[in-house]
C-alpha cells in the first residue's frame, strides 16, 4: 500500500491525463473553463491527500479533504442550481481513480493472495474517502441553499440572468436597477482567468481599462462565478487591435472573449451569447490569442468541426510554411489581417518594416499557392494553424 501511495505522490503524467479526461467528460464543465481548471486542481490535491495519508498510516481511514478550489466550485454550482451534476461527476472520477489504482496494484505484486488483499483494502479506502468527501460536500451544498433561500433581494446577477433568458423585458426598470442603459449600442465580453488564486480586482481592472478606452462611462460589470466576470460596454466601433495587444501585455493571466456590437435588449443578449461562444472556442484552441472576438472564431468554429479535413486544408494551402517557425507564420498572418499593409502590420507586431518585409517574402516563397490570388484561404489556414497549437506566452505577441 505504501509503495502505491509513494507512486501516487509523484502524480504520474499518465494518471493526470486520465483524471483530467474524466473530469472534462462531465457536462457540468463543458461551458465553464474556469470551473474545469479549478476542479482539476481540486482532484489532484485530493489524490495527493489520500496518498500522503496512506504513506503515513497505511490502511487507516482517510479524513475528508475539501480544498479551496473544490469549495468554490461546489458553492458556484449550487448557486447555479446544478449541484447534483457535481455529485454525478465525483462518482465518475472515483471510478477512474479505481481503474488507475488497479493497474498500479497489478504492477506491485503478482502474488494472488497479496494482490487480493491489496485490492480489498485499497477499494475500501478509496470508497470510504470519496463517501466522506461526498457527505461533506452535501453539507456545504445544503448550507448554501439555505443562505440562497434567505437572500430574497434581487442582486445584479439575478436580474441580468432574467434579462438574458427573457424572463425580464422591462428595460426601464432594468436601467434603474443596474444603472445601465439597455437601449444603447453595446458590446458584451467575458473576462476570466485560469490562474490559481486569481484576484477579482485584476479582472475588474481589465474591465475598467476596456471601459476607459471605449469612453463607456457606465459599463455593466457582473460577477459571473469564480475568476469570471461579464461586462457590457457602450461602443460604436470595434476595438482597435493595437489596444487589445497592449491590454494583453498588461494582463498576462487574464483572457477576454468579445461578442459583436449590437443595439438594444436583443443586442445585449446576442452579444453576450456570442461572447460565451467565443470563450468556449478559445478554451478548445491551444494557441488562441488572449483577447478574441466572435468575428475571429466564426470561421474557425466551422472548420474545426472536422479536424482531419481542417488539417488537410492547412497542409494543402500552406505547404512548407506549415512546418516553419511561428514567427514566420505570424508575420504573414499579420500582413494579411492588416490588408497587406506592410507598415500597419509592422506596427501591430512591433517590428521593423524591413524585417517584416523579408519575413513576408520568405513565407510567400514557401506557399504552394499564389498569395495574391488566395489571400482568404491562406489567412484562414494560418489562423487555424496558429490557434490550434500551443504557444508560449512570450511568443504569443512577439515579432
Amino acid at each position: 500500500m505504501q509503495e502505491g501511495a509513494t507512486l501516487a505522490q509523484t502524480l504520474p503524467p499518465e494518471w493526470l491525463k486520465r483524471l483530467d479526461a474524466a473530469i472534462a467528460s462531465s457536462k457540468v464543465f463543458h461551458e465553464a473553463p474556469v470551473l474545469l481548471a479549478a476542479s482539476r486542481r481540486a482532484y489532484r490535491a485530493g489524490l495527493l491527500h489520500w496518498a500522503n495519508a496512506n504513506l503515513r498510516n497505511p490502511c487507516a481511514p482517510v479524513e475528508p479533504f475539501i480544498s479551496e478550489d473544490m469549495l468554490e466550485t461546489t458553492l458556484e454550482l449550487t448557486r447555479q442550481g446544478r449541484a447534483e451534476l457535481l455529485m454525478d461527476s465525483a462518482r465518475t472520477i472515483q471510478n477512474t481513480c479505481w481503474e488507475i489504482w488497479m493497474k498500479v496494484a497489478f504492477g506491485l505484486t503478482q502474488d494472488p493472495g497479496l494482490l487480493e488483499e491489496l485490492l480489498c483494502v485499497s477499494s475500501r479506502s478509496i470508497t470510504a474517502f470519496f463517501d466522506r468527501n461526498m457527505r461533506e460536500l452535501t453539507r456545504i451544498i445544503e448550507d448554501e441553499k439555505t443562505l440562497i433561500e434567505q437572500h430574497n433581494h434581487v442582486d445584479k446577477r439575478y436580474l441580468v440572468s432574467k434579462l438574458l433568458d427573457g424572463r425580464e423585458t422591462d428595460v426601464t426598470r432594468a436601467k434603474h436597477q443596474l444603472n445601465y442603459d439597455m437601449g444603447q449600442t453595446h458590446q458584451a465580453g467575458v473576462i476570466w482567468s485560469l490562474a490559481p488564486d486569481t484576484q477579482l480586482r485584476h479582472l475588474e481592472e481589465m474591465a475598467a481599462a476596456l471601459s476607459r478606452h471605449t469612453l463607456s462611462h457606465t459599463p455593466l460589470v457582473v460577477l459571473a462565478g469564480p475568476a469570471t466576470i461579464w461586462v457590457w460596454l457602450s461602443v460604436s466601433e470595434p476595438l482597435a487591435q493595437p489596444f487589445l495587444m497592449e491590454l494583453a501585455h498588461r494582463f498576462p493571466d487574464e483572457r477576454v472573449a468579445l461578442g459583436s456590437i449590437g443595439k438594444g435588449l436583443n443586442g445585449f443578449r446576442r452579444s453576450h451569447l456570442e461572447a460565451l461562444t467565443t470563450q468556449r472556442m478559445m478554451s478548445s484552441l491551444a494557441g488562441a490569442a488572449p483577447i478574441v472576438s466572435i468575428d475571429q472564431v466564426r470561421m474557425l468554429s466551422l472548420m474545426s468541426q472536422d479536424t482531419r479535413a481542417a488539417r488537410r486544408f492547412v497542409i494543402a494551402t500552406l505547404g512548407r510554411l506549415a512546418a516553419e517557425s511561428i514567427t514566420l507564420q505570424r508575420s504573414l498572418y499579420a500582413f494579411l489581417v492588416e490588408g497587406c499593409n506592410l507598415t500597419k502590420a509592422a506596427e501591430t507586431l512591433g517590428t521593423h518594416r524591413n524585417t517584416l518585409l523579408r519575413r513576408v517574402e520568405r513565407a510567400e516563397s514557401l506557399l504552394p499557392l499564389k498569395l495574391a490570388d488566395h489571400r482568404i484561404q491562406i489567412g484562414a489556414a494560418l489562423q487555424l494553424l496558429l490557434w490550434s497549437k500551443p504557444v508560449e506566452d512570450d511568443e504569443r505577441w512577439t515579432s
